[in-house]
């Protein structure tokens, strides 16, 4: 049957949709696209996939390319397939063949899409990290004329696309992108990691330079207000006071990541020191400019589970937080492990370079902490749930990638303007309901690497989803036969009211056969 929802309140909206569509949605997995579907536009198929994000409708966005060909280079683009309606097809959002929005006197079109776009809660409205080249040419006040703005964030709201924030702080008509709370007509630099949408409303990290010294907040920018001139505006920067400082100190945050947003507030991760912190948590305001802070964990915070007096000790950046629930990583306790990262191999020819550059031979180990989880935390109770640990249930829950701004010349299709090198992350997502919740995160058990659901508040057992043991078949009818699940991919934003969004690779050994494609099935 087709399920039509009528949207017209708050919160009541995904309760209504969601008992709308379970009739209609599938419980096993359905492909949103795959090796074998043709790109919007074009004779080309997709082949490769980030993490995607859904909403509480069943709305799909992804970041996706083809193969590269005799033709020229792959095509890169941001995508888009409404899964409540079976027969829907996937439309192209933006691609290297877009033109930039306003402000753009250059014509200049995207050359990259550095980060896994991101979806309003119960609209269409999409957010994404942009590359191109320079959009903007003007005239200096010495009269010497330049161009400026390479990246930004941008948004696709109704259909009309926009730009929520650009490089061109220091162009001084448009000064309502300039970096709030420092030297008037002052640029940024970057904008890592992914943007998030909450209604109108786009919050992003920012990365600028004062005083020659790097500097970095998180902020947000109303897409609509002021005929669409709203300003950016600051929730925290380096300049903010770590709200659990001890008394009377005066310690402020020395990093910050990319945040969360929905229902008005907003949810991010920071700290002291990022490399070695001694202060810090996850933290939430109000969208608003300069808002106040509430720890909602923090350094020093019992681990539930553990004996009295273990604190965690650090946090990751990737969070989710759906207004009530967050799901977050955390770790406690001085005991590590070693782990050992081998350079990469294939995708982008600078990062190898560069990694082999500054790893001779290509691998390098690092430590990591041997006590680690995923958590949920409820901001009506103020429960914290454990839902997995390590070494109990599994051995990791981080994952690690080569990324950033090769040195050189070179660049990187996921550049953050940021030095390239080791990083690491957890996976995780979570879905509430009245009183119980869903959480579905990737971990390590040995060589194997699986997706798996908790539920809360109880944490009673751990549901294996998916595994690297699986049959590709499992997963995709349309995956090679003795394929067998080689990598899984969730992102913070792929469980919405019931709906998970996921990637999937496969690869037959003995043929050489691989397939892959983005997945989604309704979470009963």
């Amino acid at each position: 049957m087709k399920c039509r929802v009528f949207l017209r309140s708050t919160f009541s909206l995904a309760v209504l949709a969601g008992a709308c569509c379970i009739a209609s949605a599938q419980s096993d997995w359905t492909t949103v696209v795959n090796n074998g579907s043709v790109m919007p536009g074009t004779s080309a198929t997709f082949n490769s996939y980030n993490q995607p994000s859904v909403n509480a409708l069943g709305r799909v966005v992804f970041r996706a390319r083809s193969k590269g060909g005799s033709g020229g280079g792959p095509i890169h683009g941001i995508y888009m397939r409404d899964m409540l309606f079976r027969n829907s097809a996937t439309t192209r959002v933006f691609d290297k063949s877009s033109v930039v929005p306003d402000p753009n006197n250059n014509g200049a079109t995207f050359t990259e899409f550095p980060a896994f776009p991101r979806i309003d809660l119960f609209t269409n409205t999409l957010a994404t990290r942009g590359a191109s080249q320079p959009v903007l040419t003007y005239t200096l006040p010495d009269g010497t004329e330049t161009k400026v703005g390479t990246a930004g964030v941008y948004v696709m709201r109704n259909g009309k696309p926009l730009t929520a924030a650009s490089q061109l702080g220091a162009v001084p008509a448009y000064s309502s992108f300039q970096v709030p709370g420092a030297t008037p007509h002052l640029k940024f630099d970057q904008f890592p990691g992914a943007p998030a949408v909450s209604g109108n409303t786009i919050a992003f990290k920012g990365n600028y330079t004062e005083d020659n010294i790097s500097k970095t907040g998180v902020y947000f920018r109303d897409i609509t207000s002021h005929g669409g001139d709203a300003p950016i505006q600051r929730i925290a920067d380096t300049t903010t006071l770590i709200p659990n400082r001890p008394s009377g100190g005066t310690q402020t945050f020395g990093a910050t990541a990319p945040p969360s947003a929905a229902f008005n507030l907003v949810v991010f991760t920071a700290w002291d020191n990022e490399e070695n912190p001694t202060m810090g948590g996850i933290y939430r305001g109000q969208l608003r400019s300069d808002p106040a802070l509430t720890t909602m964990v923090g350094i020093g915070t019992q681990v539930p589970g553990e004996a009295s007096g273990v604190t965690f000790t650090n946090f990751g950046e990737n969070l989710f937080f759906d207004g009530r629930l967050l799901a977050f990583w955390g770790a406690w306790g001085e005991d590590r492990r070693d782990v050992v990262l081998t350079c990469p191999t294939d995708g982008n020819k600078d990062l190898i370079v560069d990694c082999n550059k500054q790893y001779p031979g290509g691998v390098t180990t690092v430590q990591v902490p041997l006590h680690q989880g995923i958590f949920a935390y409820d901001s009506i109770t103020r429960g914290i749930t454990a839902l997995a640990k390590s070494p109990t249930n599994f051995d990791d829950f981080l994952y690690w990638v080569y990324s950033g701004k090769p040195s050189g010349t070179g660049s990187s299709e996921n550049e953050d303007g940021e030095p390239a090198r080791w990083r690491s992350a957890a996976f995780s997502a979570i879905s509430g309901r009245l009183f119980s919740f869903q959480v579905v995160f990737k971990a390590q058990k040995g060589s194997i690497d699986g997706m798996y659901q908790a539920n809360g508040p109880s944490a009673s057992s751990i549901t294996t989803l998916l595994d690297t043991t699986m049959s590709g078949k499992s997963v995709d009818p349309s995956a090679p036969s003795g394929s067998t699940i080689t990598a899984i991919g969730i992102e913070r934003e792929g469980l919405r009211y019931g709906w998970l969004a996921i990637t999937a690779s496969m690869l037959n050994v003995a043929t050489s056969e691989s397939w892959g494609g983005i997945y989604i099935r309704y979470m009963r």
